[in-house]
C-alpha cells in the first residue's frame, strides 16, 4: 500500500515536471494580473464544423479541420494570451510551494492539471482563429503545385504554433505581425532548402513565361516595367491574374541557382571549374585565421603594450628605436614586450581549449 510520503513525492515530482515542461516562454505579467483575486477572462468561440470530402483541396481541408471560428479582435487575442501566461505563472507557483499534507498536495495537483487544460484550450483558440494567416503566407508558393501545398501548410502550422508559444504579449506588438514574420521566414527557409536539394522542380507555368516574355521585351524598349493594365491588354489575361502571376514570377526569380561542383569539367577541355576560379595569390586560410586570432587577442593588452608590439613585430623596429620613440629605456621595452607575449600566449591557449 502506498504511504503518505510516497504519494507526496509522486505529486511533487508530477508538479515539477509539469512546471518545467510548460511550452510557453516565461514573461513578466502586468501588475493587475499578479493580484491574488485576478481571474483571466476566457475566450471560447463557437465552432462550425464542415465535413471534408475527397474532392476538397488541401487549402479547404486545412481551414475546416477542427472547426472554423471568426477572426479574433485584438482585445480577445490579448485576453487569450493573458489567460495562457497567468495559468503558466500560477502553475509554476504551485510547483514552488511546499504543502504539508497529502490532501493539500493532491488538491494542488488537481488544480495544476486544470491549468494545463486551460492553457491548451487557449492555445487551440489562437491557432484555429489564425489559420487564415498561414494560408495567406503560403499563397506566394501556389505556383509550385498542389503536390507541395500540404507540406507548406504543415510548415506554416508549425511556425504559427511556435509563434503562439514564444510571443510576449506584454510588449504591445500585434500578434498577427509577429506570427506573419515567423511563418514567412520558416516557409522561405523550407522552400530554399528543398530547391537546393533538388526536391522541388522549378517549372514555371505558361502564364508566367508569357508575362515574363512581355515584361522583358517592354523593358528592353522602354527601360521600365509596363503597368498591369498594359500587361493585361498585351497578354489577354485578366488584370487580377496579372497581379497574381507577377507575384509568382518574383518568387521564381528569387530561387537560388543549383550548386555547381568544383570538379565539373568546362566544355570539352580537361580543365575543371576549380582550375578557373582558384586564386593562387590568395593567402592560406589557416594563416589568415591565425593572424586574425592574434590581432583579436591583442585587444586585451593596454594601449601602450599594443603600440610596443606593433612597433616591434609589425614595423620591425629594434628595442633601442622603440624606446627612443616612447621615451623608455631598452630594458623597459623588453620587459613590457615579454609580459605582453606571455598574456597573448595564455589568451590563445584558453581559446584553443574552449574551441
Amino acid at each position: 500500500m502506498t504511504t503518505v510520503s510516497d504519494a507526496i513525492k509522486k505529486a511533487q515530482r508530477e508538479l515539477r515536471v509539469m512546471a518545467e515542461n510548460i511550452p510557453f516562454r516565461q514573461v513578466d505579467l502586468p501588475e493587475p494580473c499578479r493580484a491574488p483575486a485576478f481571474v483571466p477572462r476566457k475566450v471560447r468561440q463557437k465552432r462550425t464544423f464542415v465535413r471534408a470530402d475527397s474532392n476538397m483541396q488541401a487549402i479547404g481541408r486545412f481551414l475546416v479541420e477542427r472547426g472554423t471560428v471568426e477572426l479574433l479582435p485584438p482585445e480577445d487575442t490579448h485576453a487569450l494570451f493573458t489567460e495562457i501566461h497567468w495559468c503558466a505563472a500560477t502553475l509554476r507557483d504551485y510547483a514552488d510551494r511546499d504543502y504539508g499534507s497529502d490532501a493539500e498536495w493532491r488538491q494542488a495537483l488537481i488544480l495544476a492539471r486544470g491549468l494545463v487544460s486551460e492553457m491548451e484550450a487557449a492555445e487551440e483558440e489562437l491557432f484555429i482563429a489564425n489559420r487564415r494567416l498561414v494560408v495567406s503566407c503560403v499563397k506566394p508558393f501556389f505556383w509550385i503545385g498542389q503536390v507541395w501545398l500540404s507540406d507548406f501548410l504543415q510548415e506554416g502550422s508549425k511556425a504559427l504554433s511556435n509563434a503562439i508559444r514564444k510571443f510576449d504579449f506584454t510588449r504591445g506588438t500585434p500578434f498577427y505581425a509577429y506570427a506573419q514574420k515567423s511563418i514567412q521566414n520558416r516557409l522561405r527557409n523550407y522552400f530554399r532548402d528543398h530547391v537546393r536539394s533538388g526536391s522541388i522542380g522549378m517549372r514555371p507555368s505558361k502564364d508566367m513565361l508569357r508575362v515574363k516574355q512581355v515584361v522583358d521585351a517592354w523593358i528592353h524598349v522602354h527601360d521600365k516595367e509596363p503597368d498591369n493594365e498594359t500587361l493585361a491588354q498585351m497578354t489577354g489575361m485578366p488584370k487580377s491574374r496579372i497581379v497574381q502571376v507577377k507575384g509568382f514570377i518574383k518568387q521564381w526569380e528569387s530561387v537560388p541557382s543549383p550548386p555547381i561542383s568544383l570538379d565539373a569539367l568546362m566544355g570539352d577541355s580537361t580543365a575543371n571549374l576549380y582550375d578557373l576560379v582558384e586564386d593562387r595569390e590568395a593567402d592560406v586560410a589557416s594563416e589568415v585565421t591565425q593572424i586574425s586570432e592574434i590581432w583579436e587577442a591583442m585587444s586585451i593588452l593596454p594601449e601602450r603594450s599594443r603600440k610596443i608590439m606593433k612597433m616591434r613585430f609589425i614595423e620591425g623596429r629594434t628595442l633601442e628605436e622603440t624606446g627612443a620613440a616612447l621615451s623608455l629605456t631598452r630594458a623597459r621595452i623588453k620587459q613590457i614586450q615579454d609580459e605582453s607575449l606571455s598574456k597573448l600566449r595564455e589568451a590563445l591557449r584558453d581559446r584553443s581549449h574552449s574551441a
